[in-house]
């Protein structure tokens, strides 16, 4: 799958429904004012059934009045859903009864999913997302929901784990992960909001001829009239939510498709993926039955009710793009061939050997791992089955983060996080450790201590998974304690008065995974590469000096990689004193750029990287939190065999 593509075709999808919604909008807006004046001319005595030119002329302030009324309706409506759906996925997953599955869930079927969810995420290079079931729902369904990965979330129901082995869970997992990869995600959070705008005139109209008084000669009156404009702008309302079910649907439908490719790319096994469809074809079905379902029809993995019009393409549609060899003819004997999984059996995974760059002494940190600078735009965001293997690899050897833990899995997260970045040097680490104690206490400075130790003992290539695996814990904080943990990290980072690139990794990362739950609607303003010059210097002359001890041999890695940029006049190699900063304000505007510049840069910062011949894992890592600000998430490069 094409990552930039589908980026590209998220944002061409977000315009064109955007204006469709002002068209929508602006047709209510009118048929309103035409019943609502009409039926004012109506009861003016004398004047004409229909509102004309010159009733209008006398009355302006009824229309503008009307006009402005309408618009407001759907504007605060609109405005009201977005903004209770800023928290992230979990809002979503919780409005259906959704309840979040803890990383230390003694559940085997929960354990299964977080362990399904955890690789693909380490895999895909981007935060674990909050884990949800459906508990009261018994088909075989799953969503997810959010803004960006880093306020994302995901939501299985009970009969998703009570019914689909490893394999076939793994290829839902999948599908839903090319969602919050692609774009998908932040669309569907859109025709949330939209539609929850054109339905609330639908509910204005009903509440107005519900209210409106009966009885008596009013009936005949103005009560009358108030029933009958009430009843029409109703259903003028729920015209509006018919053609905005009909938008849900033409969006959602062709993106299955390719969801359910990535999927499969994951694994590089179809069977998975099309035996979860074939038992959803079984009796069992995949209907969620939750009153408020309807709203996040076009995010469910597979048809949640019947409806006009279908969110997702035909089951036998999607089950012979997987495996064209079926026969439409045998469908059913298929279906009965594909049984359940026994309720609480989940298989055991015996634990793979680390692989080599790993093993405990294997000196991972000097060795130079794989990198195809044409190749590397195609991995962002599109991981594939070598990815997803030792992303296993990687999550079973941090299976064991919460030992020994008290329960207080925020404080525990909490100093994993601060200790990741704690120096060697004795003096600079109990300067940190004093920062810690001043700002949380001396219980977290002892947690911090005991995890410090443990950190230490892990190989460098464990510690962004680790990252990425506390990251879903911290979010359950409040706003001003996730704030706090990232100031008080970034003074530890600052505190020898110096930033090593690992530390600017971790921060960095940490900022963007956490960061922007704090912010989801914060977005870059577009740019172009022809305008970036100073931003494109600092981060490549930053890059290549990080990348290459000789001064001569940064410059020469710094200009292969500009060269390929294409720009008319390439500015000068200059690394920058206290390059961070530089580096973070540089970041922040080349994130504007439109899909095909990032797919370029992304391109030109591997040649870059690998202009000496090899790629140090400091130079990776760094290459990833890089790619994480450009919202273009790289997998953990994989060693080479």
């Amino acid at each position: 799958m094409n990552f930039w593509a589908r980026q590209a075709e998220a944002r061409q999808r977000s315009r064109w429904l955007v204006a469709i919604f002002i068209a929508a909008v602006l047709a209510i807006v009118l048929a309103v004012n035409f019943i609502v004046l009409s039926l004012l001319a109506l009861f003016d005595a004398g004047q004409p059934a229909v509102a004309d030119a010159v009733w209008l002329a006398r009355h302006p302030q009824a229309a503008l009045v009307t006009t402005l009324g309408v618009l407001g309706i759907i504007g605060i409506a609109n405005l009201y859903k977005t903004m209770s759906l800023s928290a992230g996925g979990g809002v979503v997953a919780r409005s259906l009864g959704g309840l979040r599955v803890q990383a230390d869930t003694t559940d085997p079927l929960q354990q299964r999913l977080v362990h399904v969810v955890e690789e693909m995420a380490i895999a895909s290079g981007v935060p674990v997302p909050a884990v949800y079931v459906l508990e009261q729902e018994e088909g075989i369904n799953a969503f997810a929901a959010g803004h960006t990965p880093a306020n994302a979330a995901i939501a299985v129901t009970r009969g998703a784990l009570q019914h689909l082995n490893r394999a076939e869970l793994q290829g839902v997992i999948g599908h839903e992960f090319s969602h919050i990869l692609n774009g998908d995600m932040w669309l569907n959070i859109r025709i949330m909001g939209m539609l929850f705008g054109l339905l609330v005139i639908a509910i204005a109209g009903r509440t107005v001829s519900w209210y409106a008084p009966r009885g008596g000669d009013r009936w005949r009156g103005s009560g009358g009239l108030l029933i009958l404009a009430g009843v029409l702008v109703m259903a003028l309302g729920y015209i509006g939510v018919f053609f905005g079910r009909l938008i849900q649907a033409a969006v959602s439908r062709q993106r299955e498709f390719l969801a359910d490719a990535s999927a499969v790319q994951f694994t590089r096994d179809t069977t998975g993926l099309r035996d979860a469809l074939l038992k959803i074809g079984s009796v069992r079905g995949s209907r969620v039955r939750h009153p408020e379902a309807e709203e996040v029809a076009h995010m469910l993995f597979a048809p949640g009710m019947t409806r006009w019009f279908a969110t997702h393409p035909p089951l036998l549609a999607r089950i012979r793009a997987l495996d064209p060899g079926i026969d439409p003819a045998q469908f059913d004997e298929l279906r009965l061939e594909v049984k359940p999984q026994p309720l609480g059996v989940v298989e055991v995974v015996s634990r793979d050997r680390l692989p080599r760059s790993l093993e405990a002494g294997g000196g991972s940190a000097h060795r130079s791992l794989s990198l195809d600078p044409t190749g590397l735009p195609a991995l962002v965001g599109n991981p594939g089955a070598r990815e997803v293997a030792q992303a296993r690899t990687l999550r079973e050897s941090l299976s064991d983060k919460y030992a020994g833990d008290d329960g207080d899995h925020l404080s525990r997260a909490t100093a994993l996080l601060f200790a990741l970045v704690l120096d060697s040097a004795p003096a600079v680490r109990s300067n940190q450790l004093q920062k810690v104690r001043a700002s949380f206490g001396a219980p977290l400075e002892a947690h911090v201590i005991e995890q410090g130790a443990r950190v230490a003992s892990l190989e460098s290539g464990l510690h962004l998974a680790l990252l990425g695996e506390i990251v879903p814990v911290l979010r359950q904080l409040p706003a001003t304690g996730r704030r706090r943990i990232l100031g008080c990290l970034g003074e530890l980072c600052r505190t020898d008065g110096m930033t090593s690139v690992f530390e600017y990794v971790v921060c960095t990362l940490a900022r963007t995974y956490i960061g922007e739950s704090l912010e989801p609607g914060r977005s870059a303003r577009l740019t172009t590469t022809a305008r970036t010059g100073p931003e494109l210097q600092a981060l490549f002359s930053t890059l290549a000096a990080h990348g290459h001890a000789d001064p001569e041999a940064a410059a020469q890695a710094y200009q292969a990689g500009m060269t390929h940029l294409g720009l008319a006049q390439i500015p000068p190699f200059s690394p920058v004193p206290g390059w961070s900063g530089a580096l973070d304000r540089a970041l922040r505007c080349l994130d504007g750029l439109e899909a095909a510049g990032k797919s370029r840069l992304v391109e030109a910062l591997g040649i870059t990287v690998v202009h000496d011949g090899q790629v140090m894992r400091t130079e990776a890592e760094l290459l990833r939190a890089i790619c994480a600000v450009l919202h273009c998430p790289l997998p953990p490069l994989v060693d080479p065999d």
